[in-house]
């Protein structure tokens, strides 16, 4: 399960781009599987103007990390653990670009 963790942390946490980025801390309320493994949603109590606390929150890369996000996600949720999601400023779609798993 350690192993899970570095995993998904170092295929979800490179080094941010120049660009203007939000972010936001918070517990995973709901993790959606339907779409698995084209794309992750999911629910955080926290949020942004654009992607308010209780919206509809995106993962859509290739599907391995999709799947190493889900399992993130789903260990977040069920362990009480915060997350924290970052999304391009402007992007209405709620869609992560970066996500930690944080205390």
């Amino acid at each position: 399960m350690k192993k899970l963790f570095i995993t998904a942390l170092l295929l979800c946490s490179p080094v941010l781009s120049a660009g203007t980025l939000f972010q936001f801390t918070g517990k995973v309320t709901i993790v959606e599987s339907t779409y698995l493994p084209g794309k992750v949603t999911f629910q955080m109590d926290a949020g942004h103007s654009v992607c308010p606390a209780g919206a509809w929150l995106k993962w859509q890369k290739e599907t391995e990390n999709n799947k190493m996000v889900y399992s993130s996600l789903m260990t977040a949720l069920v362990s009480d653990k915060k997350v924290r999601l970052y999304i391009e400023e402007g992007d209405d779609t709620c869609t992560g670009r970066y996500i930690h798993l944080v205390k």
